[in-house]
């Protein structure tokens, strides 16, 4: 009986035990959440190109359209990351105001991909990113 309480034999594996469950679930909550804060820099960035693209359109029509062939080959860039079913570009608003035309890309983001762990938040619902542009006359 007095052996049975001295041994040891075991105790550092069932330390490991104790602790391998707090270090896996905080590792798999920072990988998690970089895929979706990646994501949402990768979402950021095809509105951007996507606003970009459009500067250079002569009507609204053609700035929408070029706007939309920007972002969409962002997203196919980033096509692991990103799921292009997921994106839904918003219509895009023109308006004149006194420092030119200006304009708001908008897309939304959907995506429920990376919910693999149930105790790391997931993302939004829909994510929706946006940017506002000028595209003034140079000349005056």
């Amino acid at each position: 009986m007095s052996r049975f309480g001295r041994d040891e034999r075991g105790s550092v594996a069932i330390e490991f035990a104790f602790i391998a469950a707090v270090f896996l679930a905080i590792l798999f909550g920072t990988i998690s959440y970089g895929f979706q804060f990646a994501t949402r820099i990768a979402l950021s960035y095809a509105v951007t190109e996507g606003g970009r693209a459009a500067v250079a359109g002569l009507s609204d029509q053609e700035r929408t359209q070029r706007a939309a062939d920007a972002i969409y080959a962002v997203v196919d860039a980033y096509a692991p990351l990103i799921d292009r079913g997921g994106i839904s570009l918003l219509d895009p608003q023109w308006r004149e105001t006194e420092v030119g035309r200006t304009g708001d890309i908008a897309i939304e983001y959907t995506d429920a991909r990376f919910t693999f762990l149930p105790f790391v938040p997931a993302i939004p619902g829909t994510m929706r990113v946006q940017t506002t542009f000028v595209v003034a006359d140079p000349s005056g």
